[in-house]
C-alpha cells in the first residue's frame, strides 16, 4: 500500500473529529447572514400584464396606396412584431427618463445624474413577453405603493407615446393630402370646362340618349316618306295626273320628309338654309339632333373628355376620403394599449429571500468548512507521512 495516499477512513475519522467546528461555524454563519439579511429592506414588486398589439389594415381605397409611403403610424421595423415594438418603446431612455421625472427618482434613489438614475430604474425593471405572448412590466422598489404606480404610469406612458405617434403621422398625412386635393381640384375644373365647351361645341348633351331620338326620328321619318310615296303611286295607278292637287301634296309632303331625313342623317352646314328651310316648317329653335353619320366620331370624342372628368372625379373622392380619415386619426383619442392584468399593491416582499439567504449560506459554509477540514487532515497526514519516511531515526 502507497503510505503517501490518505485512507478513506481517516477523512471520515477527521470529519468525525471536526463535526463540532463544521456545525458551529455553519450555525454562525447562518445566523450572521439571516441578522444581514434583516437589516436588508425590503423590495416589492408589481406586475402589469397587457394583451399585444393586433396589426390592423387601416384605410379605404387610395389608403392602402398611401401605405406603401414611409409614413406609418407605429411600425418601426419591418421584422418586429408590434409587441415587440411595445416592448422596444417601454425599454428606450426617453421612457424611463419620463418615469423618473415623473416620480422624483433622482431623490429616490439618492443619485446625482439623470443618466445614474436611468441606470438603476434600468436594473429594478423588468420589461419582456411571456410565453403566451403577452407583455409583462415588472417593477421593483421598497414602497409597494410607488412600485404599483410605476408600473401602472408605464402603461400610461406607453398610450401616450402611441397616440403622439399616431397624430404626427396622421397629421403629416393629412397635410400632404390636402397639397394633392388642391392640385386635383385645378384638374378636375380644367376637365369639366374642356367638357362644357365639348358639349356645346356639338350640342352633345346626352349622346347617347340623342343616338337613340335621331335613330328614332330618322325611322318614323323613312317610314312616314315611304308611306307618301305609297299613296302616290296608289293615285296615279288609279289614273289621277301628275298634275292633279293630291298627288302634288303627296309629292311635296314626301320631299319634305326627304329633306328632313338628309338634315337627320347629314345635318346642315349653312344655318340660314336650316333655318329656312327646316326650322321654321318644324318650328324649331335649336338643333337638339345629332347627324347620324357625325354620332360615332362625337361619341368617341365624348367618351375620352368624359374620361377625363370622371378619372378626376374619382381621385378626388378618393382624396377626400382619405383626408377625412387622417382627419378622424389626428383628433383620436382612443386607448392604444389593452391592459389584461393591472398592477396592484403588492401584500408580500419580492426580495430579498431571507430563507434561501441562510439556506445558500448553510450550503457554501457546510461545504467550505468540510473543504477546510478535509484539506488539513489530508496535509498533515502527508507531513507526518513524509517526516516518517525521510527523517533520520535516533539510535
Amino acid at each position: 500500500m502507497n503510505q503517501n495516499r490518505v485512507d478513506l477512513l481517516d477523512l471520515l475519522a477527521a470529519l468525525n473529529a471536526g463535526k463540532q467546528l463544521i456545525l458551529g461555524s455553519t450555525l454562525v454563519l447562518c445566523i450572521l447572514a439571516g441578522g444581514v439579511s434583516l437589516l436588508l429592506p425590503n423590495i416589492y414588486t408589481a406586475e402589469v400584464q397587457l394583451l399585444p398589439p393586433k396589426e390592423q389594415k387601416k384605410g379605404f381605397g387610395f389608403a392602402d396606396l398611401l401605405s406603401g409611403l414611409p409614413i406609418p403610424s407605429l411600425r418601426l421595423g419591418e421584422k418586429g412584431t408590434p409587441a415587440d415594438i411595445f416592448v422596444a418603446i417601454l425599454k428606450s431612455p426617453t421612457m424611463r427618463r419620463r418615469l423618473a421625472q415623473d416620480f422624483d427618482l433622482m431623490q429616490v434613489y439618492e443619485t446625482e445624474k439623470i443618466t445614474d438614475t436611468i441606470e438603476v430604474l434600468k436594473d429594478n425593471t423588468d420589461i419582456g413577453k411571456s410565453e403566451e405572448g403577452t407583455i409583462l412590466i415588472k417593477v421593483a422598489d421598497r414602497d409597494p405603493k410607488r412600485a404599483t404606480d410605476m408600473a401602472n404610469h408605464y402603461v400610461v406612458l406607453l398610450d401616450s407615446t402611441n397616440k403622439s405617434f399616431t397624430q404626427e403621422s396622421a397629421q403629416e398625412r393629412y397635410d400632404f393630402i390636402q397639397k394633392l386635393i388642391r392640385r386635383e381640384e385645378g384638374k378636375l375644373d380644367q376637365a369639366m370646362d374642356e367638357l362644357q365647351r365639348f358639349q356645346a361645341e356639338h350640342n352633345a348633351i346626352s349622346i347617347e340618349e340623342q343616338a337613340k331620338s335621331v335613330i328614332r326620328a330618322a325611322a318614323e321619318m323613312q317610314m312616314a316618306a315611304m308611306e307618301l310615296l305609297i299613296g302616290r303611286n296608289s293615285l296615279l295607278l288609279s289614273g289621277f295626273s301628275t298634275t292633279h292637287p293630291q298627288v302634288r301634296k303627296l309629292e311635296q309632303e314626301f320631299s319634305l320628309r326627304q329633306e328632313a331625313l338628309a338634315f337627320l342623317r347629314d345635318g346642315s352646314n349653312d344655318p340660314e338654309e336650316l333655318r329656312s328651310k327646316i326650322a321654321a316648317e318644324l318650328q324649331l329653335e335649336e338643333n337638339l339632333f345629332l347627324p347620324l353619320r357625325d354620332i360615332p366620331e362625337v361619341a368617341q370624342e365624348f367618351a375620352l373628355v368624359e374620361k377625363d372628368v370622371l378619372v378626376q372625379a374619382a381621385l378626388l373622392k378618393l382624396l377626400l376620403e382619405q383626408e377625412a380619415e387622417a382627419l378622424i386619426e389626428a383628433s383620436n383619442e382612443t386607448s392604444t394599449v389593452q391592459v389584461l392584468d393591472p398592477a396592484t399593491v403588492p401584500e408580500e416582499h419580492s426580495r430579498p429571500q431571507r430563507l434561501l439567504i441562510v439556506f445558500i449560506t448553510a450550503i457554501l459554509c457546510l461545504f467550505a468548512s468540510t473543504s477546510y477540514l478535509f484539506g488539513t487532515i489530508y496535509l498533515r497526514t502527508l507531513r507526518d507521512r513524509w517526516r516518517a519516511s525521510y527523517q533520520p531515526q535516533e539510535v
